[in-house]
């Protein structure tokens, strides 16, 4: 018997369309992009959506290929026609398949283009025709009518943070399968058009948990495949922002899988209030964390979260640490030029050094430091984490500097910490650190399972807790199913 065969294709990002620094094409090539036989080798080992993909049975998975960047602002018109121009030539090139699989994340703007997914699936439609199409996005994802009335199955995770990618992509191909032997399904999306801050999207605190278990209820009595939601991505200045529906069904029950979706969406807007929060600046959470008796003490730095499109050199709770002569604290700040000079000056070597505050003016100033150079290394690790883990990730040129209490590991590159070795590749034991600063909202907590204490600080930068003192030229609409 002759499987079914079937495109891998993956195309990613996360894009803040007010961070300052684009996704161009040396961005993708920094962290995946990739083509034939070595989309296999890329993914080999993790537990990413195209490793659940290659590992489902009863398909021939065929990887064609995949790009993707850490977030970041926008990528260039001419970064997006060229990752697009390669990936539809790869896919002409290896036709003809009997389905296709994506990698998307559902919330990536180019300049000029602000639903790129949509413009991606009417490329590949235009190579493979209306064979099925099953999409996986992160649970981030700004999904659009447009976007989904192109494929036949979208999901996305159901974990933030994100700790299910693999099962994900197995799941989209077991649907995608199906849709091939024979039961076509359809995907129907609504849309609420609130604007929530991550800190509130965290699926295993309220109002996310209870939103999440009331629609698989509905989901499940109605006899429907599956659903998702998508708290979304604010932090675009795109109409398609939002929280999403997404219900997958046969086609034969869109009527039922459109009442489901809008009542979900109901239930969505009757609990909306919960999402809000309010969180303390910088000098409260400051005293509060070096006041604390437990350790390790997380100060997640919110606005500068790089894991949402952030530069990563924001300096306002550095300065604060500085400033109060914390006596046990560790920084990373993305800074490619001290990083370098660092290195060339080798560890056990002094430094005067402005540190971070350079991408713009939201972040902070540079922060003047007298520091001494514990580390340097070339910022390299592979993660046992569970975010993609057993991938390798680069920071880049990384060095250590110390200036009494504080060390601020210094990165070539901005790099999420969504993983431990972000500390430990470099000689640092979480465990064992009075204050940490994490540049993020919530993925961090997968790499520090053992934070004490974790204060969410409402610092300045382009993902604040406050999502609406972002400017907005646009306004999220509601989408009914």
């Amino acid at each position: 018997m002759t499987l079914p065969r079937v495109a891998v294709l993956g195309l990613w990002h996360e894009t803040n369309t007010y961070g300052p620094n684009p996704a161009d094409l040396a961005a993708f090539e920094a962290f995946e992009l990739v083509a034939g036989d070595d989309v296999r080798r890329h993914h080999d080992g993790d537990r990413s959506v195209i490793s659940g993909f290659l590992a489902t049975p009863g398909i021939d998975a065929v990887p064609v290929f995949s790009a993707g960047a850490w977030p970041s602002g926008p990528a260039p018109a001419e970064t997006l026609a060229t990752l697009l121009d390669r990936l539809t030539a790869a896919l002409a090139a290896a036709a003809a398949f009997d389905g296709v699989l994506l990698n998307l994340h559902g919330a990536m703007v180019a300049a000029g283009t602000p639903d790129v997914e949509a413009v991606l699936l009417r490329r590949i439609r235009e190579v493979v025709g209306g064979v099925p199409i099953a999409a996986v996005l992160d649970l981030h994802a700004n999904p659009s009518p447009a976007f989904v009335g192109a494929c036949d199955i979208v999901l996305a995770y159901d974990t933030y943070p994100h700790v299910d990618m693999f099962e994900r992509g197995h799941e989209a191909a077991t649907l995608l399968a199906e849709a091939i032997g024979g039961r076509p399904l359809t995907t129907v999306l609504a849309k609420v058009p609130l604007l929530t801050c991550p800190l509130a999207q965290s699926t295993d605190a309220e109002p996310m948990r209870g939103l999440i278990a009331r629609a698989r209820e509905r989901t499940a009595r109605a006899g429907l495949a599956r659903v998702s939601l998508t708290p979304g991505f604010a932090y675009s200045d795109v109409d398609r922002a939002g929280i999403g529906v997404l219900v997958v069904a046969g086609a034969d029950q869109a009527d039922a899988a459109r009442r489901v979706a809008n009542e979900i969406a109901g239930d969505i807007e009757v609990h909306a209030a919960q999402f809000a929060l309010h969180r303390p600046g910088v000098d409260a959470a400051v005293r509060e964390a070096l006041a604390a008796a437990v350790r390790p003490v997380v100060l997640a730095d919110v606005a500068d979260n790089i894991g949402g499109g952030s530069p990563g050199d924001g300096t306002a709770l550095l300065a604060a640490l500085i400033a109060a002569d914390a006596p046990d604290a560790v920084v990373v700040i993305a800074d490619a030029e001290i990083a370098r000079r660092a290195a060339s000056l080798g560890a056990g070597a002094s430094m005067v050094a402005a540190v971070g505050g350079k991408a713009d003016a939201r972040h902070g100033t540079p922060v003047e430091m007298e520091a001494e150079i514990l580390a340097v290394t070339d910022g390299g690790y592979t993660t046992a984490g569970s975010w993609m883990t057993g991938q390798s990730f680069s920071m880049g040129t990384t060095a250590v500097l110390r200036q009494r209490g504080v060390r601020v590991v210094v990165t070539e590159r901005a790099t999420p910490p969504f993983h431990r070795e972000h500390l430990t590749s470099v000689g640092i034991d979480p465990a064992s650190v009075a204050v940490i600063v994490a540049k993020g909202a919530v993925a961090w907590r997968s790499a520090f399972p053992d934070v004490a204490l974790a204060i969410e600080v409402a610092t300045p930068g382009v993902c604040p807790v406050d999502v609406a003192s972002l400017p907005r030229s646009t306004t999220p609409a509601r989408v009914v199913a």
